[in-house]
């Protein structure tokens, strides 16, 4: 059944977050339709379970029920625990009383340890919905790079590997593939998320590392290949996610990122399915265009230092 969706995105000021969002709740329901009225605030119009987005997304504060009036929210919180929160956006009067809110709802009000949170957003008008903050609580601190018992410097960290498995669209059970496995950081998340995750790369003490990282969580995959990703060893895949190597710290055994890509784009056409997401994060001056294996959805553009600018592209098998 259709229901009214509320994102509050995170607040980076770059696309990625909403790009997130609306992958999520198209992998759940392809048919989903998409409005943002004002920065940080994304509707949906979808079949998707808004909860269940919010125990994925990494770059949002809250996802959640959009409720036409506040006694709406009662056939979601009846019975349950309950607070209230309320994120303003802009410059605005005085703060709401939750009393207000929470008034007539036959729910206990719990600060710490709600079921539900009555989420109010305040940008140009006001948006209410029902969220689980509780469920959103991702851990990312747990499994930033110095956290793991293997650490490289080429590591990326949690929330930015999530969104780049989340843009992907992969579903559990989907066999998801990275070509150039590193320390295990997208593996890891590819893995939380219910994927079978196959990892692969060409230098043995990466692919040794990128495993003790993912025995230290406890996570199970299909495995990790020792192998050139110019020569992939798979078949079937549906999702795959990867950092291009560049510069001093990754290691490229000599490869220019621009030969890495022309070498990777045709193995990786022969490994997925049609209809399956690559989504690719390289430096912004090598282009990725379109060819007759793939098709470029979108572009975004995350700045790292003044000297470095990150592209991440993301790409459907045709």
């Amino acid at each position: 059944m259709k229901n009214r969706s509320l994102v509050l995105l995170s607040g980076e000021g770059i696309s990625i977050p909403a790009s997130e969002s609306k992958s999520l709740f198209l992998a759940a329901d392809p048919h989903s339709k998409f409005e943002s009225p004002e920065p940080r605030v994304l509707l949906a119009d979808t079949e998707a379970d808004p909860f269940a987005v919010g125990a994925r997304v990494a770059f949002a504060r809250r996802v959640g029920f959009l409720l036409d009036s506040q006694s709406d929210a009662s056939r979601i919180v009846t019975g349950s625990r309950v607070r209230f929160r309320c994120f303003t956006l802009g410059p605005r009067g005085a703060q709401p009383d939750p009393a207000e809110y929470l008034k007539g709802l036959d729910a206990a009000v719990d600060l710490t340890n709600p079921d539900y949170e009555l989420t109010l957003v305040r940008g140009k008008r006001d948006y209410l919905a029902v969220t689980d903050p509780t469920g959103m609580l991702q851990g990312w601190s747990r499994r930033r790079p110095r956290s793991r018992p293997f650490f490289h410097p080429s590591a990326i960290f949690p929330k930015l590997s999530r969104a780049l498995v989340n843009m992907t669209r992969c579903g559990p059970g989907d066999t998801f593939l990275e070509p150039f496995a590193g320390t295990g950081s997208i593996a890891i998340e590819a893995s939380l998320v219910g994927a079978s995750v196959v990892a692969v790369d060409m230098a043995g003490g990466m692919a040794r590392g990128a495993l003790t990282n993912m025995k230290h969580f406890a996570q199970e995959w299909m495995g990790i290949i020792r192998a050139d990703s110019a020569r992939l060893p798979i078949r079937g895949v549906r999702a795959v996610a990867t950092d291009i190597p560049y510069g001093r710290a990754s290691s490229t055994r000599g490869r220019s990122p621009e030969s890495m890509l022309e070498l990777l784009l045709p193995e990786l056409a022969g490994a997925m399915v049609p209809g399956s997401f690559l989504v690719l994060m390289h430096p912004q001056g090598l282009a990725v265009g379109p060819n007759t294996d793939f098709r470029v959805e979108e572009e975004h553009h995350l700045h790292v230092h003044k000297l470095l600018t990150r592209t991440i592209t993301v790409l459907k098998r045709r």
